[in-house]
């Protein structure tokens, strides 16, 4: 049998492919050398243990979250902008569940800290192109982005009542005022 050549970048994405396929909790070590034919102490060069995998995996995803939602964004303004935005984190949650959720898993780690405000700098750049001043815009960032994930979580675990069009459309619009000065 040939040897398999492993990297960072292969380890990551061999762990987000597990996430999403069978959800936060198959994440291990053993699950991810599994899919890629090695033993799993061969993954200990690239990553600090199940920690550190948890901790890359959540990262990589919410960079690839908040990369999703900046080409959203690209020429649009307005309510459009905040809209289409909103969509695509509801559509990213909807195509890579287990992803949105791995995130939530990870305790004070810096290197994820970065990436979520990468991901809130989005919205804080929708309220800054609609009138807010910096500070309220990354506070109204914050909670926008809360929100939005709080509705797509709920949204897939089937905690509330079956979401209607018009109940998506009414809550985006509460997104739109949440951005205003």
């Amino acid at each position: 049998m040939p040897r398999v050549t492993i990297d960072f970048d292969l380890i990551i994405e061999t762990a987000l492919q597990v996430v999403d396929d069978a959800g936060p909790d198959a994440l291990s070590l053993s699950s991810v050398a599994r899919e890629l034919g090695v033993g799993p102490s061969a993954l200990y060069t690239h990553v600090d243990g199940l920690s550190g995998l948890q901790e890359a995996a959540a990262i990589a995803s919410t960079r690839m979250l908040a990369a999703e939602l900046r080409d959203a964004a690209i020429g649009r303004a307005g309510d459009d902008a905040v809209r289409s935005v909103a969509t695509a984190y509801r559509s990213y949650a909807t195509t890579y569940p287990g992803r949105v959720s791995s995130a939530l898993r990870v305790d004070e780690a810096p290197a994820l800290d970065d990436a979520v405000d990468e991901l809130d700098g989005v919205f804080a750049l929708l309220g800054i192109a609609r009138g807010l001043a910096r500070d309220p815009a990354a506070q109204a960032a914050r909670n926008v982005r809360r929100a939005i994930h709080g509705f797509v979580v709920s949204e897939r675990a089937d905690t509330v009542a079956a979401q209607t069009d018009g109940d998506y459309e009414s809550f985006v619009l509460m997104l739109c005022r949440m951005l205003e000065p």
